[in-house]
């Protein structure tokens, strides 16, 4: 659920108000940055004009400055370190001053001093290498030291680069184990040149790093140490293209290292003595902003952690309800109301797919928007209300007719992953999210164009064995994305709903077992009553059959005589046609009654139709029937029994002939054709007589049943079994204008069919 987020707390502005109150620029001045250039560069000048006179003498002045500048930081930094508690100044004069520690020993008994020149040119380039080596430490401990808390006291910092300075002293002399700087005849080695080189890498590393901890130092201090770092790595850039000799190279990279040192005592003087209250409240505002985004991560904790109970309690309640009916429509009207409620899913429409297991396509089945869902849910929060829901008839029906619904149920979308995303969701089982509805493949973008989708989501409905469906939910109206953060709630949603559809399913299949279980069961019964039946009837039939046998008899010979009563030969012939109808009706009550064998032969289809039309001639043409045959030219010869055949297309054509009393169309149709795969001879008989009255179409084969007066309702009944014992089909297809049946014959039986041989007839 979305929670309505309150403005963090914030007082940077106050603290920067209270920083300016503190601020000494009154008592000490700041150098401008024009003022510093120009003392910077009216110094170099000096020098350059002195150094025509004598290059050492400027050496020596340039490396005198510098030792005695990073002393004054040294005794600013050390002596401050109660008033400013942040050891990035003590770390920084300590370290620099081990350094100038050794630059002093190495100005004292360099060449340019004449009063204790002792040193080597190869040992004072590893006094030089082991000087800026502690500077540029110097440099990188001071950055690190930056936020974090203090490791070591102030002491173990002064004593840790002193011990350090010395160990590296006593590798030079007395031990003389360090590597040699200068190769004679060669100048200076390799190894001087890549730790020249390793110690501008140690610069630009400690440079780097201060980019990522610039919030713990003022700007314009970030801004003079970054200064200072650029001036000692450039020194040391030009010292190393340096010969040895005391030229204008040499005297540069020296002027820098003295522009360095400026620029540190600068960063030391403004960092403790002329606002070491603005240094002091920086590391406050830092405390103060990491504060702040503790409690911003908490209060961002705590609503998540609320919008979690509020998903969770909602997620109770719709599965409550939804587990509180097996009806699949009602459970399909609630799961998609309950998807876009405003206390409930909170999305702005909801659609469910479904899948055509026989055409493999998704198909929409129902679609609810925000508004047609307060036609089911609850208003307000209250738990009690979910289960008391309108699910009745009306309601249900109100979103069936809704404008959104309509346009769903024609959706037809293939289930391929690479055209949509509801059958990537399908085939996955996996929340798909869609945020940008037209940068889709051809069939989501249809989709988005018909339904005018928002970004939405496919969640799969997944049942106890199978995925039910698909639930698509969209924000159509605001056009919010759905964020990654309500997919956890979809999930366990979909998987609420789809074990209610499951277990409404499935109860759905037990009363459809159990309905064709009772209609199986009837059946059965029907069948054990038409088998008593069936077995009377052919014991009646056979009782009768030689009393109406006489009675025909006598009637026809009594019709053939002259007899004195005017009507008693009209009486006669009536008496005869009548026991003969009655003949033929114990005739066909025999023929179902007694199991029949098919004496398979070569039979013509074509001759078998053409006797029965002969034998159908008159009596279409007395009620102005006309035929209308289409013969296929190479109809082939099938394995069938000619006088079953010909009884079955006769019976066939008599229903024709007597549902068109007043005139009509006889349409007889050979064709070749396939029945299961082989080779078949398909015929059919279609009529014009209006059709089969649609609620007497499932019992058209059933036996005793007929539509007409005088009959006896086993024509397609026996028909229907001839068929089956030819292994063939007979189907009907009804319309408005008639009925068509069409029978489908093989060529050839399948392997194993009984027969008997040609011209013995089993059938009785």
């Amino acid at each position: 659920m979305p929670v309505e987020q309150s403005e963090p707390l914030n007082d940077t502005e106050t603290s920067k108000q209270d920083l300016s109150v503190i601020d000494f620029s009154s008592i000490l001045p700041r150098l401008s940055l024009k003022a510093g250039l120009t003392s910077f560069m009216s110094v170099g000048l000096f020098l350059v004009l002195l150094s025509r006179f004598s290059l050492p003498l400027v050496h020596i002045l340039v490396e005198i400055s510098s030792i005695i500048l990073l002393a004054a930081v040294f005794l600013i930094g050390w002596n401050t370190r109660q008033l400013v508690r942040r050891q990035f100044f003590l770390v920084l004069a300590v370290g620099l001053f081990a350094a100038e520690l050794v630059d002093l020993l190495l100005v004292l008994t360099s060449k340019s001093l004449p009063i204790a020149s002792v040193l080597s040119p190869d040992m004072a380039t590893q006094l030089w290498l082991i000087a800026r080596t502690l500077g540029a430490f110097a440099f990188l401990c001071a950055i690190l030291s930056l936020g974090r808390k203090d490791y070591f006291t102030d002491k173990e910092w002064l004593f840790g680069f002193l011990l350090s300075g010395l160990g590296c002293l006593v590798l030079v002399w007395p031990l003389e184990i360090f590597p040699s700087c200068i190769v004679e005849e060669q100048g200076f080695s390799t190894f001087k040149v890549s730790f020249e080189y390793t110690i501008i890498g140690l610069l630009c590393l400690s440079a780097f790093l201060l980019l990522f901890r610039d919030q713990y130092l003022t700007q314009h201090l970030t801004v003079l140490f970054s200064l200072a770092l650029f001036m000692t790595a450039l020194s040391e850039l030009i010292v190393t293209f340096d010969t040895g000799d005391y030229d204008f190279m040499h005297l540069l990279g020296h002027y820098c290292k003295l522009g360095s040192a400026v620029l540190i005592y600068y960063v030391v003087v403004e960092g403790t003595l002329r606002s070491p209250f603005a240094t002091l409240f920086k590391d406050v505002e830092q405390s103060y902003e990491e504060l702040n985004q503790e409690l911003q991560r908490r209060v961002f904790a705590e609503r998540q952690q609320e919008v979690a109970h509020q998903e969770a309690s909602t997620l109770y309640r719709m599965s409550r309800a939804m587990h509180s009916t097996l009806n699949l429509d009602e459970l399909a009207h609630l799961t998609l109301s309950a998807a876009t409620g405003v206390e409930a899913g909170g999305f702005e429409r909801a659609t469910l797919f479904t899948v055509n297991k026989r055409t493999g396509m998704l198909q929409g089945m129902l679609g609810v928007s925000l508004d047609m869902a307060s036609f089911v849910l609850p208003a307000g929060e209250n738990s009690l209300a979910w289960d008391q829901l309108h699910l009745d008839e009306q309601s249900r029906e109100a979103q069936r007719r809704d404008t959104f619904n309509q346009k769903v149920v024609k959706q037809r979308l293939p289930l391929n992953a690479d055209d949509n995303a509801l059958a990537k969701a399908f085939l996955s089982e996996q929340v798909v999210l869609v945020p940008d509805p037209g940068g889709e493949p051809a069939g989501g973008r249809l989709l988005s164009e018909s339904l005018d989708l928002g970004p939405y989501a496919c969640a799969p409905l997944a049942g106890r064995d199978q995925i039910l469906g698909v639930l698509l939910v969209d924000n159509p109206f605001s056009g919010q994305e759905i964020p990654p953060t309500r997919k956890r709630f979809l999930e366990l949603f979909a998987s609420q709903a789809g074990s209610a559809l499951g277990n409404a399913s499935l109860v759905k299949r037990l009363e459809m077992a159990h309905a064709n279980l009772q209609d199986v069961q009837e059946q059965l019964i029907h069948g054990e009553k038409m088998a008593v039946l069936g077995e009377m009837a052919a014991q009646v039939a056979h009782e009768l059959r030689n009393p109406l046998v006489s009675i025909g008899g006598f009637a026809q010979r009594l019709a053939k005589q002259e007899l004195q009563e005017p009507k008693a030969n009209e009486y006669a012939a009536i008496i005869a046609r009548e026991v003969k109808r009655m003949e033929e009706m114990l005739g066909n009550i025999l023929s179902f009654s007694r199991k029949q064998l098919v004496c398979f032969e070569e039979c013509n289809l074509r001759s078998v139709l053409q006797e029965v039309f002969d034998l159908e001639y008159d009596q279409c043409q007395r009620q102005k029937v006309e035929f209308d045959c289409v013969f296929d030219q190479n109809l082939p010869e099938i394995l069938g029994d000619y006088r079953q055949l010909r009884q079955v297309f006769l019976n066939l054509i008599i229903n024709a002939r007597q549902v068109m009393s007043d005139g009509g169309v006889l349409t007889v149709g050979a064709r070749v054709g396939t029945l299961r795969g082989d080779r078949a001879v398909v015929v059919e008989v279609k009529d014009t007589g209006g059709g089969i009255r649609p609620e007497v179409m499932r019992n058209i084969f059933n036996p005793f049943f007929s539509t007409f007066a005088k009959g006896t309702g086993l024509g397609l009944s026996i028909s229907h079994r001839i068929i089956e014992h030819h292994h063939g089909q007979i189907e009907v297809v009804n319309s408005e204008k008639g009925a068509r049946f069409i029978v489908s014959l093989p060529v050839v039986p399948p392997v194993g069919a009984s027969h008997t041989p040609a011209g013995r007839d089993k059938a009785g």
